[in-house]
């Protein structure tokens, strides 16, 4: 694309950047806290007490900030989530609890890049609910939709999004939950006496206390939501992106049992980590170990003590007892814990997460995992993902894209582009939905999957093709799934001009949502106005895959494509010349540094012709 060097460097460009950087930047303008009083409709009595919320805009009523598990600070740093104690008295809920701990990023909704956000105390959860007295409430028994949010496990929040809209429209609770991320939330202590740190298999040995905490929210929940007018038997756990990752490890978790009977899972964010990763320690780090429980405690020992080098450092520990080492890591202020992984959100692959304990998380291979009706709960299952999932990411990454002040404007090759983001998003699909339902369909529990399509987002100021950077990416389902669309970032990119067809599809979308959290099936939606969403799949064997989009030439449709990985590899070589940039297009595609099928279909690729020049395991930008 050729864009006037004056159209680049003119004031009305100048400013074109700075209202697109501005509006990238700015958090979401969702509801954290009340702009009214506290009213006494919304009194409720709980099990732990009673709580006083506010009538929000969209009619319904909110309660912010609820604790949910006592602060994990102190002896309860890397520990499992205790209760809460019942209070006397009336608690108001006017204000959203503080994130958890985490490095600031735009898309996170919380501070420019880099910077230092959060705190540990910040396991609360929010409530939305529609407008009821305290007497209707107490019998109501609505269905319960508990989100947990995304952002790779090392960012977000629950008052980046509001579900105020979605409770009010469709009748039922929203609960949207902070958790502990980053390194606060999977860490493994490392034993005594040695540098390694060992997952055992008790809960307090695990290190997945970021997943503790969404089991102990889902505690609370089955204790309290009835106050709220929700029903404790009917708890719908929903997420996105690492969300999504969160919500599935509770699908085979067999501490989960009883706390939800249906899942929604809205474009999975990765796999499990290696356990390795998180618990070994390497004489030699490499990428992938160097950020593990054991190479921490080293780097935190040669940190605090300047006197001491890596190898003294590693004596040391030898001396140490496991309580010697618990006390020293939980003494240490917060920050300087994190001062040793980088201050860059974006490089996520650096920070621990979600991993197969065998305490918290069953351990085996995933798909033998969700085949078994013994080794995971048979609940019903509704999975998704976007069409332009990864261009979200790959509309900053300069290797593709013209960015200017950090806001992307054009890409460099339209075509190539498209094709990168067609692989991506075949192998996301492939990854999130097809493989885990296909798994889950021989359990005989009810699947259904879908697709987001919409990407009407138009062209900005004559040359910022929004519709071609962005399209159907990662995250952009959530403002429809919400209702809600000043979610975050994404902002910049909705009109005026599409307002109503947007509204039209948030509106079914969310209806379809709330009937698979009120039935198990999102059937015609809430008020059965809705296309049959059939199960995926079929009676007759067939898939069926809901394609949701809103546009003069596509709506809400049926379609039936199954993705894998080699049909995505056997899509690349039919499209891409054997040259060297076939190579980098495999790459850039089967991204993961560890990952044991790509590794052995680099050598099938193109014959051969990629391997004889370079091995496929180095970085990709973006």
């Amino acid at each position: 694309m050729t864009v006037p060097i004056k159209k680049i460097l003119g004031f009305g460009a100048v400013l074109t950047v700075l209202g697109l950087l501005v509006a990238f930047v700015t958090p979401s303008a969702s509801l954290n806290s009340a702009t009214v009083g506290p009213s006494s409709e919304t009194l409720r009595t709980l099990s732990d007490g009673q709580v006083e919320g506010f009538v929000n805009a969209a009619g319904g009523h909110s309660f912010l900030g609820l604790r949910y598990a006592q602060a994990p600070v102190g002896p309860l740093r890397w520990h499992s989530p205790k209760p809460t104690a019942t209070w006397s008295g009336v608690q108001q809920a006017l204000a959203a609890g503080p994130a958890c701990l985490q490095y600031g990023w735009p898309f996170g909704g919380i501070g420019p890049t880099g910077s230092r956000q959060g705190q540990e105390d910040c396991l609360f959860l929010n409530v939305y609910a529609p407008q009821m007295t305290p007497a209707s409430a107490a019998s109501a028994k609505l269905p319960v939709m508990v989100w947990v949010h995304g952002g790779s496990n090392t960012i977000g929040h629950a008052a980046a999004y509001d579900g105020s809209r979605l409770a009010q429209t469709q009748n039922v609770i929203v609960v949207m939950i902070n958790y502990r991320i980053g390194p606060m939330g999977w860490f493994v202590m490392p034993r005594g006496n040695n540098s390694a740190a060992v997952a055992g298999h008790a809960v307090e040995d695990s290190g997945n206390w970021g997943t503790l905490d969404i089991l102990e929210s889902l505690h609370w929940v089955q204790r309290n939501i009835g106050g709220f007018g929700g029903d404790p038997g009917n708890v719908t756990v929903f997420g996105e992106s690492a969300g999504a990752t969160n919500a599935l490890s509770l699908l085979v978790s067999p501490l989960a049992q009883g706390l939800m009977q249906r899942m929604i899972v809205q474009s999975l964010g990765f796999g499990f980590a290696p356990i390795d990763r998180v618990t070994h320690y390497v004489d030699d780090p490499s990428p992938g170990v160097e950020y593990s429980s054991g190479e921490i405690l080293l780097k935190l020992l040669v940190q605090q003590h300047k006197a001491l080098d890596r190898q003294q450092a590693k004596r040391l520990v030898e001396t140490m007892s496991a309580d010697d080492i618990a006390e020293f890591l939980r003494s240490l202020d917060p920050w300087v814990f994190y001062s040793v992984y980088h201050p860059s959100s974006i490089e996520t692959a650096k920070f621990p997460t979600v991993f197969q304990d065998g305490a918290v998380i069953r351990q085996g291979d995933l798909a033998t995992l969700l085949k078994d009706p013994a080794l995971h709960w048979n609940i019903p299952v509704m999975m998704g993902t976007n069409r332009d999932e990864p261009k979200m990411f790959m509309a900053f990454d300069r290797r593709l894209v013209f960015t200017l002040g950090g806001i992307p404007l054009w890409s460099w090759h339209a075509d190539a582009y498209d094709r990168e983001a067609q692989y991506r998003s075949l192998l996301w699909k492939a990854n999130g939905v097809d493989s885990p339902l296909t798994a889950l369909v021989s359990t005989k529990a009810p699947v259904f999957a879908y697709r987001f399509d919409w990407r009407n987002e138009g062209t900005r100021y004559g040359f910022v093709n929004l519709s071609h950077l962005i399209g159907a990416a990662h995250g952009l389902e959530i403002p429809f799934v919400f209702g809600d669309f000043n979610f975050n970032a994404t902002k910049v990119l909705f009109s005026e001009h599409t307002d109503r067809e947007r509204r039209s599809l948030s509106d079914d979308m969310m209806s379809y949502w709330a009937s698979f959290a009120a039935t198990g099936s999102p059937g015609t939606g809430r008020r059965g106005e809705l296309p049959e969403w059939p199960q995926w799949p079929t009676q007759d064997g067939s898939i069926h895959l809901q394609i949701f989009d809103r546009s003069a030439s596509s709506d809400i449709h049926a379609s039936a494509e199954l993705s894998s990985r080699e049909q995505v590899m056997a899509l690349m070589e039919a499209t891409e010349p054997t040259q060297p940039a076939a190579c980098d297009m495999f790459r850039a595609t089967f991204r993961d540094r560890f990952d044991d099928w790509a590794d052995q279909a680099w050598h099938r690729y193109k014959g051969g012709y990629c391997e004889s020049r370079s091995p496929r395991r180095y970085n990709v930008t973006g």
